[in-house]
């Protein structure tokens, strides 16, 4: 049980007669939470490296004099700021009540649990009721802090912003987020924290494109292996706020929640609102340090993702690129039979498979086998994936209908939609009211139906559209009742089926997060094969999810969103790195490209135990490089990429300094990929396989490299001989 390291001093909750201690200590391996209750609220006072016991005198030292023209005690910056409380920056916490809109919840108990600390507030005013959990993860250090807010008054409670907020230290200096597009991800943005305001706010219904729910916060000049970070991850899939502000006083503080339209969260007398679980993970290594900690908190702490770490993570192949519309039981029986002498373990149907759907403008919501393709069902081809030792998967898109589809001419009151105003069509689909229970009820049966009828272990689970008209039928805001009914339809599925893993996609990445993360084992990155832009975006979805959970496919040599073209040990050596699926036609590959494709797919193969379990890391390069690695939590054994993204204005690059190895250990290094197989490539092949490298050599002096071309790779293998 975590514990306070001493026993501090009762504080008298000015509406209860019990008593909270001053603060509270809790501690895992790595790091340190200190909790200030003295104001009657909870307020993090310091989350950072591990502390031995602050005691009265330590607490004291975070206090701050009187300023100028201000109220004599500093107000808190409270996990949940109210209106009350003298907090001049946003509240944390507001709502509309009978008794008004000034409510002042205090703390009325506090419990030691297992994983840390449950705290409980009352408004004696209002009759509100906040519960704070508070869980340090012992091994990580990764923190979770999430809220529940209930009405226990006898009248209903209107609930305007719930979003949890932490102080931060002095000494971050700037903000890192994320923004993107659709084909272009996860493209990372850095910011200085001055006076003012921070804001990212998501109204599309989904984590989106460009505005995942995570940001960092960091010291100047970090990098990858220095500086100090602290990482926020919200868990949540709809629309969310995330604020990072300096106020005028110097004091900082980070702000993450669910993010409310007008009167969309109506609490009825005993009723409560749960929010999002916010995350933070700490750093004092740069943010290779902060990616694994995290990395290793996803792996254990998420059941769908923990559920995997025993089984291998299949080589698939997804017919989109491949066919797409373009699929009958024929042509998807012969791509399956060419699949499997490549070695490629799941065959994933994607769209097209069923009622008449030919393009993307019919049939969403028939969930039924288009018998015209496949006169016998799916089961002829579920066979020939057997026979060839592979897994069946399947393409579903359960939260969209198509207006000409059987399902919407029959309930044209199933969608989302705003009272007399014309639907608008995005991707010529309309999104489903999952509060209503019969399109619950029909989307459960149906999914369940296929489940149960074939021998599906994959579903790759889509959503194409945003929620531009995200009202009910009943009149109400949908974005808040939209997401949970999601999760609630997830779960029912996972319980049911409990083997079937799911893969998020949202149109590529617009559905990535630790929200979602509850039930899915794999998440789509990006809609684009691109591998030159896909360097980029496996970077930025690297800070958000580990690799066995990263979809990487080899796409076309010409990539159908860029139009540019790679070779395929280029597109080979970029996927490798992830969960690896091929998507395009095998089948009109030269003998040449499907050797080199089922070389890729058996390299994969045979570290991709340690792909998908080691410790992740990114080394600093110039602007021109890009260079990243997987390592044994030992550092015996690893694998280290380079890609060259352009031209370098030097002749020479700057040599390859490892990361992660043991400094006293001599290694063996192998040059196992290359898309480049020039001379200067052949004879530093030579040079390297050649002879041992000690490990601090490599990390403090380095590896010279050979000159390369634009748009290769060479990959590593590293492995220590004593």
């Amino acid at each position: 049980m975590a514990k306070p390291y001493s026993e501090p001093p009762a504080v008298i909750v000015s509406d209860s007669s019990s008593q909270i201690q001053s603060w509270y200590q809790i501690d895992s391996e790595l790091a340190s939470v200190i909790l200030d209750c003295r104001q009657g609220v909870p307020s993090l006072l310091y989350y950072g490296a591990r502390l031995a016991a602050i005691g009265e005198h330590g607490l004291a030292s975070f206090d701050r004099h009187e300023a100028p023209a201000s109220p004599e005690k500093e107000p808190t910056i409270a996990l949940l700021p109210d209106v009350t409380s003298g907090f001049l920056g946003n509240l944390g916490l507001a709502a509309d009540t009978a008794e008004g809109w000034q409510i002042h919840p205090r703390l009325t108990s506090a419990e030691l649990t297992e994983s840390g600390l449950c705290l409980v507030a009352h408004c004696s005013t209002t009759g509100l009721r906040v519960t704070y959990e508070l869980a340090l993860d012992q091994t990580t250090g990764v923190l979770k802090l999430q809220c529940a807010v209930a009405n226990t008054s006898e009248a209903r409670l209107s609930l305007h912003q719930c979003a949890i907020t932490q102080a931060l230290p002095q000494h971050v200096e700037r903000v890192l987020g994320f923004e993107g597009r659709w084909g272009l991800e996860f493209r990372q943005h850095n910011h200085s924290i001055s006076t003012g305001t921070y804001l990212r706010e998501n109204r599309n219904g989904r984590s989106s494109h460009h505005c995942p729910p995570a940001l960092m916060v960091t010291t100047d000049h970090c990098t990858e292996s220095t500086g100090e970070i602290i990482a926020f991850h919200l868990g949540w899939s709809g629309n969310h706020q995330m604020r990072v502000e300096q106020l005028a006083n110097g004091r900082r503080y980070a702000q993450l929640g669910e993010r409310f339209e007008p009167l969309e969260l109506i609490l009825e007398p005993g009723q409560s609102y749960q929010s999002p679980p916010v995350y933070s993970v700490h750093s004092s290594q740069g943010l290779n340090a902060c990616r694994q900690r995290w990395h290793a908190f996803v792996r254990n702490a998420f059941d769908a993702v923990a559920a995997m770490a025993t089984r291998p993570r299949p080589v698939q192949i997804n017919t989109w690129e491949a066919r797409y519309f373009d699929i009958d039981e024929s042509n998807v029986i012969a791509l399956i039979e060419k699949a499997g002498g490549l070695g490629i373990e799941r065959f994933v149907l994607d769209d097209g498979w069923f009622a008449s759907r030919n393009d993307d403008r019919s049939s969403l919501g028939d969930w039924w086998v288009d018998k015209d393709k496949f006169p016998n069902g799916l089961s002829p081809i579920i066979d020939t994936c057997h026979r060839h030792n592979m897994t069946f998967g399947l393409w579903v898109e359960p939260e969209m209908v198509s207006p000409d589809s059987e399902l919407y001419r029959a309930h044209p009151n199933w969608v989302l939609q705003h009272k007399n105003q014309e639907p608008i069509l995005a991707r010529h689909q309309q999104v489903l009211d999952l509060s209503q229970a019969e399109v619950f009820d029909y989307l459960l049966n149906a999914v369940t139906k296929l489940l149960t009828e074939n021998d599906i272990a994959y579903l790759k689970w889509d959503m194409n559209r945003d929620l531009h008209q995200a009202g009910t039928h009943a009149g109400a805001h949908a974005h808040h009742r939209q997401t949970r009914a999601v999760y609630r339809l997830m779960a029912q599925v996972k319980s049911a089926f409990p083997n079937v893993e799911i893969e998020s996609c949202a149109s590529g990445g617009g559905r990535v997060d630790s929200g979602v993360l509850n039930y899915v084992s794999r998440f789509w990155p990006s809609d684009s094969n691109d591998a030159l832009d896909r360097i980029s975006i496996q970077y930025g979805v690297s800070s958000l999810i580990p690799a066995e959970t990263m979809g990487c496919h080899i796409g076309p040599e010409e990539c159908h969103l860029t139009g540019r073209r790679h070779s395929i040990a280029f597109r080979g050596g970029v996927a490798f790195w992830g969960h690896l699926g091929i998507e395009m036609d095998i089948s009109s590959l030269s003998e040449i490209d499907q050797t080199s494709l089922a070389s890729l797919i058996e390299l994969h193969k045979y570290h991709r135990g340690l792909l998908h379990s080691g410790d992740s890391l990114r080394i600093d390069r110039c602007d021109s490089d890009s260079a990243w690695g997987v390592v044994t939590p030992n550092g015996l054994e690893g694998l280290f990429a380079l890609a060259k993204l352009k031209s370098d204005t030097t002749v020479f690059p700057a040599p390859y300094r490892f990361l992660g190895l043991r400094a006293d250990s001599d290694y063996r290094l192998s040059l196992i990929w290359q898309s480049d197989r020039s001379r200067h490539i052949k004879a530093h092949q030579e040079m390297i396989e050649a002879a041992t490298f000690r490990g601090d050599f490599l990390m403090e002096a380095g590896l010279t490299l050979p000159i390369m071309k634009p748009e290769s790779i060479l990959i590593y293998h590293l492995a220590a001989v004593n």
